[in-house]
């Protein structure tokens, strides 16, 4: 089997209602993807996704397209590709960074490999460790009063843990948010609070100081990716477990904050940190060291989420919490079926070959910005 050309799609979905994130962030009204569809001579196309989103990631659509075009493609096309590992050494000597893009390719090669031999991905990795797992709600940047409402909202469809957004307020707002939530649910539900890099380590430490005994369950990514002191000197202060997101991106990252015990949790989103290989590294490495795992998400379409789930479907460390597997629950619309395996905010693992998910051509074009074909004719 050989690869013979690459197609990519732009494609840029609105919200169903602007999500409000930190003042790193701000507010976002539409989510952006490529979508990549690797072709071969015997008629198997692997799906892959890539979710850059700037300043989150260094990278947007543009140079996704640009370099799986200049770079990515010179050395697929032609090439065997159920020969992933040899295929990714290759990536990796010819390519630094580009992690999302190098994602979508992974999830892609990981799709044809299961299709060819009839297996889902999660027995290519590893095998079934847990058939379902329940979901992790988002709730956005608001007042006391609107976050409560998303909570008893999303409550209704048996949601039971919560990440609060936080970052964009004075931190004696957010202390008040945590306050008021706590006082309405108790220990009724799980919360994770994620700053996204939106504070300082002093305010950090004052939200720790300031919510007094009302025990989150889990504080994500306070400051910023770049400050691994700041993380350390938080995690060293406070009573409750922390984790890594913007600040693990690569493998070495993980190998850095595990040698300076910054964080207890490590965030993973397989396409931030490029692909199903190297998110399933990360968390053997975490779970090498006695770390857990949160499944977590980008603003993603059904490709990453159901390439994340094979993954975390298979993972010893999980962290005891809900998952970031409602991301298309937050979308207007979807270009894939993968709400399908979402009921009563759980999901289940689907056991058709490869991903296990199935793409709508239809909505694909409609919500195409940009195009790109590429065969042996453009490298």
């Amino acid at each position: 089997m050989k690869i013979t050309h690459l197609e990519l799609f732009h494609i840029s979905v609105p919200f169903a209602e602007p999500y409000h994130l930190s003042k790193i962030y701000g507010t976002q009204h539409n989510a952006h993807a490529v979508i990549l569809k690797l072709h071969t001579d015997e008629g198997l196309f692997g799906l892959g996704e890539a979710d850059p989103m700037m300043p989150f990631t260094d990278e947007t659509p543009q140079t996704v397209m640009a370099v799986t075009r200049d770079a990515i493609a010179p050395l697929l096309i032609g090439r065997d590709p159920v020969q992933i590992a040899m295929l990714e050494s290759a990536l990796d000597q010819a390519i630094h960074g580009n992690l999302t893009a190098r994602g979508a390719v992974n999830m892609a090669l990981y799709d044809i490999l299961g299709k060819a031999n009839n297996m889902p991905v999660r027995t290519l990795i590893g095998g079934l460790r847990h058939s379902k797992l329940p979901l992790l709600g988002g709730v956005g940047s608001g007042t006391p009063e609107e976050t409560i409402a998303v909570i008893e909202t999303q409550i209704e469809t048996g949601c039971q843990c919560f990440m609060i957004k936080m970052g964009a307020l004075p931190i004696a707002d957010e202390i008040k948010r945590m306050l008021a939530v706590k006082e309405r649910f108790g220990n009724q539900i799980n919360i994770i609070i994620d700053a996204n890099q939106g504070w300082e380590v002093a305010e950090a430490l004052e939200f720790i100081d300031g919510i007094n005994s009302c025990r989150p369950d889990l504080i994500e990514q306070p400051i910023r990716r770049w400050d691994m002191n700041g993380l350390k000197r938080i995690h060293d202060m406070s009573p409750y477990p922390l984790s890594a997101d913007e600040s693990l991106a690569t493998i070495q990252d993980a190998a850095m904050l595990i040698r300076e015990q910054a964080v207890d949790v490590f965030s993973i989103k397989v396409s931030k940190n490029g692909g199903i290989d190297k998110s399933k590294l990360i968390a053997q490495m975490a779970e090498a060291f006695g770390l857990k795992c949160l499944m977590n998400s980008m603003l993603e379409f059904g490709i990453t989420q159901e390439a994340s789930l094979q993954l975390g479907c298979t993972l010893l460390n999980l962290l005891d919490s809900g998952h970031a597997y409602g991301s298309v629950l937050r979308m207007s619309d979807d270009i894939t079926d993968f709400g399908e395996n979402i009921s009563k905010s759980v999901v289940t693992v689907p056991s058709l070959p490869g991903l296990g998910v199935t793409l709508n051509d239809e909505k694909l074009e409609k919500y195409t910005r940009d195009y790109l074909k590429i065969d042996q004719s453009l490298i």
